[in-house]
């Protein structure tokens, strides 16, 4: 089968995108198709990063926060995730996992070529699995950034599956006075304006139930940015980073941000009752 390349001089309108996706038929295939899709030559917008950087917590510095070029892959992520020939329907996928690798941070006066292609189709215990993988390039051959989104498409399952999951957190769970990091029930929309994802689950408790959820929850990379906010210096220069997103961060919320003294673990957790909202590890 010929590969497809879908080609963008902007990026891809999300609005429009999930509405289509909303109106495709239902997705049967059992494999992921040779698409990619990219956008070359693309100048970093210090006012996004700037508008990102306030929403998110981040001080805003010499270089773009180190999460921040998942804005610039995940228009084409949906790009290609909404085609008909994907195996699963974009409206209502829930991040699941996510894993940076970063040699540098971003300039604000670099231009970048972005890339993103879909591999990894899997069966879960509660669906099936499906990862986009970004890929960032300076100097048209330099990957500077690589990010693994992992999406859960929520359906029967395989209760045989088991995927890797975060590291234990134990010790986290013992430690007192983490800071209080709140989301209000705006929370999606404001990420939403930034980002550009609408995805309904996050928007409003009514899409939200149209799609299964009780209440609208939290885009799981604002959550994932709070915390690198909060981390401050501590995240690397260059290195890398996974997040499990454990529990959907319902909104409103307020949770509570464990550490551990290398910073290398961090767990968002609920104020109230069990479980984890998000486990990172940073090397």
């Amino acid at each position: 089968m010929t590969a497809t390349v879908l080609s963008f001089d902007a990026a891809p309108d999300l609005a429009a995108l999930f509405a289509r996706a909303v109106l495709a038929a239902r997705h049967t295939s059992s494999s992921v198709p040779d698409v990619t899709a990219r956008r070359l030559g693309v100048l970093v917008d210090p006012d996004a990063v700037v508008d990102y950087a306030h929403l998110c917590g981040f001080t805003v510095g010499a270089h773009p926060p180190m999460p921040w070029p998942h804005l610039l892959g995940f228009p084409l992520q949906a790009a290609v995730m909404a085609r008909r020939d994907f195996p699963v329907a974009l409206v209502g996928l829930v991040h699941v996992q996510n894993a940076i690798t970063w040699t540098r941070p971003l300039s604000y006066t670099e231009t970048v070529d972005v890339q993103v292609h879909a591999e990894r189709l899997r069966p879960h215990r509660r669906g099936r699995l499906v990862d986009l993988v970004t890929e960032i390039t300076a100097d048209a051959q330099e990957v500077v950034w690589r990010g693994v989104s992992t999406y859960l498409a929520r359906g029967p399952g395989d209760e045989s599956v088991t995927e890797p999951g975060p590291p234990d957190i134990s010790a986290l769970r013992s430690r007192l006075g983490g800071p209080r990091l709140r989301f209000g029930e705006d929370a999606g929309r404001r990420y939403a304006a930034v980002s550009g994802d609408v995805n309904p689950i996050h928007l409003h408790a009514l899409t939200a139930r149209a799609l299964g959820f009780p209440r609208a929850i939290a885009h799981g990379m604002f959550t994932y940015a709070r915390v690198l906010a909060d981390l401050g210096p501590r995240v690397p220069y260059a290195g890398t980073s996974t997040v499990w997103f454990r529990k959907p961060v319902s909104l409103p919320s307020s949770t509570v941000l464990n550490v551990s003294p290398d910073a290398s673990l961090a767990a968002l957790l609920p104020e109230t009752g069990d479980g984890e909202h998000l486990v990172t590890a940073l090397t």
